[in-house]
C-alpha cells in the first residue's frame, strides 16, 4: 500500500480541525494529603468535578464553607466519600473505584488529576492513560497551586498532516500498548481522539479507515483488533 493509495483512494476530502475542551477531573486521598482541604475552594473553580474519599482523617473545614459546600454538594459537582473500613490503603480503594466508573462512563477523554504520593496509585494512572485520558500527580511533599488554564498533556501528540499520518500514529500506539488496548467502542474513540489532539473529525475519520482498512472491527460493542494489520499500518510510509 503506497502513499498515494492512502491519499487518494482512501481518504478522501480535507478533514477540518475542531477542538472540544476537556473536562478536569480531580481526584483527592484526604488521608495521604489531608491539607488539601485547605485548597478545596480554589479546586471547586478550576475543576469541573472534584472527589474526595477518605477513611479517618482529622481534617477540618470553615464554618462559612458548609453553605457554599453543599451547594456543590448537591448540584453534583463535589463528592466527599468515607470509606466503611479503616486502613492503610483504604482512600486509595475508592480513588481506584471512582476514576475507573468515571473512566467508563465519560464519552470523551478527560484530564484527571491525582493528589496522593501513594506510589498504588502510580498503577490507576498508567491504565488512565492507556484509554486515552491525561493524568497529572500532585502530592504533599510539593506545593500545591492552581493548575493553568491549560494543562500539559500526558501525552506530546505530533502535528497531524492528514488521515494516513493520524492511521500509522495510532497503530503504533496500539503496538505499543499491545497489553491494554481499549476495550470498548467509547474508550476506543476516547483514546483516538486524544492521540488526534481532541480534532473530533479526524478521529472520526482515523476510526473510520481503521475498520476499512481490516485493522479492527466490533463485535457488539467490544473492539477486536487485527494485530497483524495493524503491526503493518504502524510501518506503513506517509
Amino acid at each position: 500500500m503506497t502513499q498515494d493509495d492512502l491519499s487518494s483512494t482512501e481518504y478522501g476530502s480535507p478533514v477540518i480541525v475542531e477542538h472540544v475542551k476537556a473536562l478536569r477531573i480531580l481526584l483527592i486521598d484526604l488521608e495521604n494529603c489531608p491539607n488539601h482541604i485547605q485548597e478545596l475552594q480554589d479546586s471547586l473553580r478550576d475543576y469541573d468535578k472534584v472527589i474526595i474519599c477518605y477513611a479517618s482523617t482529622g481534617a477540618k473545614i470553615p464554618l462559612d464553607w458548609l453553605m457554599p459546600l453543599h451547594e456543590t454538594i448537591s448540584a453534583g459537582h463535589l463528592q466527599i466519600h468515607k470509606m466503611d473500613s479503616i486502613g492503610k490503603n483504604a482512600a486509595d480503594f475508592g480513588i481506584f473505584f471512582f476514576a475507573g466508573m468515571l473512566a467508563q462512563q465519560l464519552e470523551a477523554a478527560a484530564e484527571f488529576t491525582i493528589v496522593s504520593d501513594d506510589s498504588d496509585l502510580d498503577h490507576l494512572v498508567s491504565l488512565l492513560e492507556g484509554q486515552g485520558h491525561s493524568v497529572l500527580r500532585k502530592g504533599k511533599e510539593k506545593p500545591v497551586t492552581s493548575p493553568q488554564p491549560i494543562a500539559e498533556p500526558a501525552v506530546v501528540t505530533p502535528v497531524i498532516r492528514d488521515v494516513a499520518s493520524g492511521v500509522r500514529l495510532y497503530c503504533e500506539h496500539l503496538e505499543r500498548y499491545s497489553g491494554n488496548r481499549p476495550a470498548s467502542e467509547t474508550t476506543l474513540k476516547n483514546s483516538i481522539r486524544t492521540r488526534m489532539g481532541q480534532n473530533l473529525a479526524m478521529t472520526e475519520a482515523v476510526l473510520e479507515q481503521l475498520i476499512k482498512l481490516k485493522a479492527l472491527s466490533f463485535n457488539g460493542s467490544k473492539v477486536v483488533y487485527q494485530s497483524t494489520k495493524i503491526s503493518q499500518l504502524a510501518k506503513m510510509a506517509v
